[in-house]
């Protein structure tokens, strides 16, 4: 069952990213912001976080959507976020570029903390600048003592 849903989801993704227009990448993001999302949870077996979990990234695809990011920005970014939050120090400013297309940013965890039930937590600041437009969040990441990262749906 997994196998097929990755390959459909590897189908899905491959369709979809021939988008034209600014408008079928702000939905091919979101699609895929949702599906990423989604998987990351679906291991839970618990159906409320895996929806919750899709909603979240299906809103982070739209936003970057807007933003008319390349995969190569997207590769280029989540590179440096797990250089960011796996770095212990809070206040460690860490830059990205790429210089093919122009667009940067920066990634700045600003608070790490014990949630409990063996859950620890990263606040963290993101920049990223498409031409002259810069943007800006603050958000959460977590995750279970030596698993991967992932967006906090309560953030």
């Amino acid at each position: 069952m997994r196998k097929s849903v990755a390959i459909l989801a590897l189908l899905f993704l491959a369709a979809c990213s021939n988008a034209n227009n600014a408008k079928d990448q702000q939905i091919t993001t979101a699609l895929a912001g949702g599906l990423v999302g989604g998987l990351m949870m679906y291991k839970s077996g618990q159906l409320v976080l895996t929806a919750l979990a899709a909603s979240l990234g299906a809103r982070i695809g739209w936003e970057i959507g807007k933003q008319e990011l390349l995969p190569s920005d997207i590769s280029r970014f989540k590179t440096s976020a797990k250089l960011a939050l796996e770095d212990p120090r809070d206040g460690q400013l860490y830059n990205w570029a790429n210089p093919s297309t122009g667009v940067a940013g920066t990634i700045k965890p600003t608070r790490t903390y014990y949630a409990g039930d063996n859950i620890y937590c990263r606040d963290f600041e993101v920049k990223i600048a498409v031409d002259e437009d810069i943007k800006d969040a603050s958000t959460r990441a977590c995750r279970l003592a030596g698993g991967p990262w992932y967006l906090d749906p309560n953030a």
